[in-house]
C-alpha cells in the first residue's frame, strides 16, 4: 500500500499562511493586554516540545486520551464496520494516540487509508516514514499532508467517496473559545458527507487545583513550550526579544472556564519587529497570553453536535471522567 507524503504548504498558500501568521502578531502585540495565538508556536521544534507536554504524567488530557483509546479500540471499530474507510487526523503530530487504533484495525485486517494533517512538514515526514518503516505490509495506506485543515480537507473531498471519521484529539478545540468551536464544527461538517463520522477530544471541567497542576509541571516544560514562541517570532519576522527576560505561568480563569497561560516580561522593555517595522512596549510583569484551553460541560458540546448538523453516537470517557472522546455522525 502507498505510503506518500505531500506539502500543501507551498506556493501561493504558503504565501497567504505568512500574511496570516504576520497579521496575528500585528494584531496580537497591539491590543491591551496583549495576546498571541497558540498556534503560533508550532513549527517543528514547537510540535516536538508539545509532543514531549503529552507524555508528561500529569497532563491528564493526553493520559485520558490514550487510555479512552485502549478501553474503546473495540468500540470504535466496530462502528467502522468491515468495508474500507478514511481516517483523516487534522494536527495529527507524532500520531501517538492514533496508532493504538491504527494497529487495532490492522490486526484486524481492515483496509483503509490513514491521512494525518498537521501544519507542521517535518511531524508530517516523521510520521509517514515511521508508519511506512512499521506497516508497509498491511492493508493501510497513507497520504501525509503538511497543509492547514481545512485545505487539507478540500483536496480529500474532491477523491472518490469513502465514509470518512475525522480525528480532532487532545483538547485541541479548547484553543478556541465556544463562538469560534462552533464556526469551526459548522465548518467541519460542510467540509464532509451525510454519514460521515468526526472524533473530538473534550477537556471537562473538573477542580481548578487539578487544571493547575496539568498545566504547571515541574521539569518546566510547558514553560519552554511558551517561551518557544519568542524564538519563533525572532526567526521568522525579526524580532529581538531576549526569552531569558520572559517567564510563564497557567492559571484557571473562572470567567472565560478556561485554562489561560500567560509570559510576564519581568522588566521594562523595548522590542522591534523588523518585518512589522515597528516596535512595542512592554512593561514590568506585564503579561502576555499565549495560550487558552477552554473546559467543557456534555451540554456544551452536545449543543456544538446539534447545532453543526450531527448527531451524537457515543460520548467515550475516561476512567474518572476528566475527559471525553466524543463521536458524531453528519446527518444533514
Amino acid at each position: 500500500m502507498p505510503f506518500v507524503f505531500q506539502n500543501l504548504r507551498s506556493g501561493s498558500a504558503s504565501v497567504s499562511s505568512d500574511e496570516q501568521f504576520v497579521q496575528a502578531v500585528k494584531d496580537g502585540l497591539s491590543g491591551q493586554p496583549k495576546r498571541l495565538p497558540s498556534w503560533l508556536i508550532f513549527d517543528d521544534l514547537g510540535s516536538e516540545i508539545f509532543t514531549e507536554i503529552t507524555q508528561l504524567p500529569g497532563y491528564h488530557p493526553a493520559q485520558c486520551e490514550f487510555e479512552i483509546f485502549r478501553t474503546y479500540k473495540e468500540t470504535i471499530t466496530d462502528l467502522l464496520g468491515k468495508t474500507k474507510f478514511r481516517v483523516i487526523e487534522l494536527g495529527a503530530g507524532d500520531g501517538g494516540k492514533t496508532r493504538i487504533l491504527l494497529e487495532h484495525f490492522i490486526q484486524n485486517h481492515l483496509t483503509f487509508e490513514y491521512v494525518p494533517i498537521d501544519i507542521s512538514e517535518g511531524a508530517i515526514k516523521n510520521l509517514v516514514a515511521l508508519l511506512e518503516s512499521n506497516f508497509s505490509q498491511s492493508g493501510m495506506s497513507v497520504t501525509g499532508l503538511a497543509a492547514d485543515y481545512f485545505d487539507g480537507l478540500q483536496m480529500i473531498s474532491a477523491q472518490s467517496h469513502v465514509r470518512n471519521i475525522v480525528l480532532f484529539l487532545g483538547s485541541t478545540i479548547g484553543n478556541m473559545g465556544l463562538p469560534s468551536a462552533l464556526q469551526f464544527v459548522q465548518k467541519l461538517r460542510n467540509s464532509l458527507s451525510v454519514g460521515d463520522y468526526v472524533m473530538i477530544g473534550f477537556d471537562l471541567m473538573k477542580p481548578p487545583k487539578l487544571l493547575y497542576a496539568a498545566y504547571n509541571d515541574s521539569t518546566g516544560i510547558f514553560e519552554k513550550f511558551n517561551l518557544h514562541l519568542l524564538d519563533v517570532l525572532n526567526d521568522k519576522l525579526g524580532a529581538n526579544f531576549v526569552k531569558d527576560q520572559f517567564v510563564q505561568q497557567g492559571q484557571y480563569n473562572p470567567r472565560t472556564h478556561a485554562v489561560e497561560s500567560f509570559i510576564y516580561s519581568m522588566r521594562e522593555q523595548v522590542v522591534r519587529i523588523d518585518v512589522l517595522k515597528k516596535t512595542f512596549s512592554f512593561g514590568s510583569w506585564e503579561a502576555m497570553q499565549t495560550e487558552h484551553s477552554y473546559k467543557y460541560t456534555i451540554a456544551e458540546i452536545e449543543m456544538l453536535a446539534e447545532t453543526s448538523g450531527c448527531r451524537i453516537v457515543t460520548h467515550l470517557f475516561d476512567a474518572n471522567q476528566h475527559f471525553v472522546n466524543s463521536i458524531w455522525e453528519v446527518i444533514k
